[in-house]
């Protein structure tokens, strides 16, 4: 690649009408200038307006109970603390009202106090207890396996007690809770201490056991720790929307504006042509880096704005300068996804469409550094993009791990080469004339449209699997989201895209009884790569995401509900899974796949569309290897039916063992366990390729009827010159 003659020329030529274009320059140079500022200045006077705000409001409350009086008291009391030197004042003012809860649901007050004797109290406490008891027992059997349990006894309860009542959808109400309730529990803590002291205690109470607090990060520290959170996602988020209006208009505008023909009638090769266009689309990048990097510097270095303590972060010009070196290789990225998105896309409308997935594509990793316990030495970072958004974490924070964040900044590099490469190849090779240019899959339709839109389709499908999980989750119940999961998405996505594309059911979905031995391999496999599939989530857990380990638990606990027996959790979490999910992806799915890609990709893309389904991120991975291993079941035996079987077996003893109590909950499997599973799946692998199906054609014919059809003179021979 030189950048001289066409490819010089063309870059030039995108440069001044980029230029040229307000919006770009808009969104890549002037919104950078002005939202850094910004946000400090909105910052700091949200700050002043919300301490302005608690000074100046008055909080009213009404009392209410039967003991009103003594309440009231206790109240009045504990508000004198505001008095204190150096403490903000609090104003509250009691009202009396006639029906207190519809003036707090109105608005009319910000907080109810309300007051008990121990008996009702006590009373209180007992049923609420009761009525806890009654949610979780949500089954005759549970309730009356709950009847013959021994009530849970109520601890034993003051004479009198307060209650505060507020509304959680306001700021007040929420706020005036917070501030009187501190006031009455420094008030009660008072009384506790001159108690102690009336009856003789020898020492001051606050003498006993002092705690104290200290911090020991510095203030720079501190904003390099909130900075570091934000500043990768803002920044990808203003490369993304800066550079999809040139790539946008790179391609798929001169596609519908026709002018994309003239530029192909010079000199420049499509070579040239994509390499000039992607250098657009690099330098907008590289423009918003920076503008960025330089904000820091001037605003954080120069002292220019008055900043919040959380923003006290010192930056000395090197780690400046590696900083914006970090964000090079992203640039890169984006510019090539975004290049390749215009380039596969017909129409400005098209490209509106897929450019909402790819902005997840890259906001999701750039977010690791929120996840609690991410650090840039684990294997975080040979993840593109989260490695890096880690690793400018950390430079934000203090010293620099000069070798891991090599790694991070190697590792998207890499994957910046490659993805600019891939851009170059597809859109020299592939629809990148005209809008209008169709090609043998546009003009039959169907079945040979269905390979080009697979996974546009289960991409639809994930989003609503999505906000099914995420809005209907809680209501559904572990049943329902079973069936709508995998009947209503899966199998009825499935069976809406053999409608769609008048698909084969047979072929699509590999029902073929495969050789005997891929029973056996099934058998063998199953179990093996189970284990080895719990030493990779292991590793995950310890290298990439840890996770605490109530979190499993409550994964655990959410999986099943109480009241389902072994056949029913066999039923919903081995059977159906095993088969539903099978025709998905292993067989919808994989049938479109397969035939745009070699059996390696299909299999790798087959195993990472699965582990995306399954969305936490602790069980991507292990799910993303199991999707590859039946991936790999289905190409090499030719049918589904031995994945089904291995699928099933899996879920099956991965619930089986541990509900029955054959194995300990902390069980890890042994040295010798996982090299017996690396061998048996070894063996199981080595049976399904012995015993593959031959569906090779003959070398000859079968060139030549892909490439050109049956020969309609003589098909049974190839055609041989005259001789004389």
């Amino acid at each position: 690649m030189r950048l001289q003659g066409p490819l010089w020329t063309i870059f030039r030529y995108e440069i001044a009408m980029l230029l040229r274009d307000t919006r770009t320059l808009l969104i890549a140079v002037v919104a950078p200038l002005v939202l850094f500022p910004l946000f400090i200045f909105v910052t700091n006077r949200v700050d002043e307006r919300e301490e302005q705000r608690l000074e100046e409001a008055v909080y009213s409350y009404a009392v209410v109970g039967s003991e009103a009086e003594w309440a009231r008291m206790r109240v009045e009391r504990a508000l004198l603390g505001d008095t204190v030197e150096g403490r903000s004042r609090i104003r509250f003012a009691e009202r009396r009202e006639e029906d207190p809860d519809a003036a707090l649901q109105s608005g009319d007050l910000e907080l109810v106090v309300e007051s008990f004797t121990g008996d009702e109290y006590r009373a209180l406490l007992e049923a609420e207890r009761d009525s806890a008891m009654a949610a979780l027992a949500d089954s005759a059997a549970a309730r009356q396996e709950a009847a013959q349990l021994p009530p849970e006894p109520v601890p034993p309860v003051p004479a009198r007690a307060l209650r505060l009542r507020y509304r959680a959808d306001s700021d007040f109400s929420r706020r005036a809770r917070d501030r009187l309730a501190d006031r009455l529990r420094e008030d009660r803590e008072a009384e506790r201490d001159s108690l102690f002291m009336a009856r003789g205690f020898p020492v001051p109470v606050e003498e006993v056991i002092p705690v104290e607090f200290e911090n020991v990060a510095s203030p720079q520290k501190e904003g390099g720790a909130v900075l570091g959170l934000i500043l990768t996602p803002a920044l990808l988020l203003l490369m993304l929307t800066g550079g999809s209006i040139v790539a946008v208009d790179a391609i798929s505008g001169e596609k519908e504006r026709g002018t994309l023909e003239t530029l192909l009638t010079t000199a420049a090769s499509r070579g040239e042509i994509v390499w000039a266009k992607l250098l657009a689309v690099i330098v907008v990048g590289l423009a918003v880096a920076a503008v960025n990097v330089a904000n820091l510097s001037v605003y954080l270095g120069l002292g220019l704005l008055d900043l919040p303590p959380s923003l006290a972060i010192d930056l000395d010009p090197g780690r400046i300068i590696v900083l914006f070196l970090l964000f090079v290789p992203l640039a890169v990225v984006v510019a090539a996804a975004l290049l390749l998105l215009s380039g596969v896309s017909k129409s400005y409308r098209e490209y509106q469409i897929y450019f909402f997935p790819v902005l997840l594509v890259f906001i999701l990793p750039a977010a690791a550094p929120v996840l609690p316990g991410m650090e840039l030495r684990s294997a975080i970072a040979l993840v593109p993009i989260a490695g890096l958004a880690v690793a400018v974490r950390e430079m934000l924070l203090g010293p620099v791990d000069l070798l891991f964040t090599a790694l991070a900044f190697l590792t998207t590099t890499t994957s910046a080469i490659w993805l600019a490469l891939l851009t170059e190849r597809t859109l020299s090779n592939e629809r990148l004339i005209s809008r209008q240019e169709l090609d043998e899959a546009d003009l039959l339709g169907g079945a040979a449209l269905f390979p080009r839109h697979v996974l546009r389709w289960f991409l639809g499908l994930w989003v609503v699997f999505f906000i099914v999980s995420l809005w209907f989750g809680d209501s559904l119940g572990v049943r329902g989201q079973i069936l709508v999961n995998l009947v209503g998405i899966f199998l009825g996505g499935s069976l809406f895209l053999i409608h769609r594309y008048d698909l084969p059911v047979r072929e699509t979905l590999s029902l073929r009884m495969p050789h005997p031995a891929a029973w056996l391999a099934a058998l063998v496999g199953a179990p093996s790569a189970l284990i080895l599939g719990m030493g990779l989530a292991e590793l995950v857990d310890a290298y990439l995401f840890p996770v605490p380990e109530a979190m499993l638990e409550a994964f655990a606990e959410s999986l099943t509900e109480p009241e389902m027996g072994m056949w029913q959790l066999l039923l919903f979490l081995s059977i159906m899974p095993g088969v539903l999910e099978e025709i998905a992806f292993r067989g919808v799915l994989l049938s479109g796949v397969r035939k745009r890609m070699g059996p390696w990709r299909t299999a790798l893309v087959v195993g990472a569309v699965f582990g995306f389904f399954h969305v936490s991120l602790f069980r991507i991975l292990p799910t993303a290897w199991l999707g590859v291993i039946l991936a790999g079941v289905v190409l090499l035996s030719g049918s589904l039916l031995p994945a089904i079987l291995w699928h099933l077996l899996n879920n099956a003893l991965a619930i089986v063992p541990g509900m029955k109590g054959w194995v300990p909950e902390d069980f890890e499997p042994s040295g010798w366990i996982v090299a017996a599973s690396a061998a048996g799946l070894a063996f199981s692998f080595w049976l399904l390729w012995t015993t593959r199906p031959d569906t090779t054609p003959s070398p000859t014919r079968g060139r030549a009827r892909a490439s050109a059809g049956p020969d309609p003179v003589r098909e049974s021979e190839p055609l041989e010159p005259s001789r004389a």
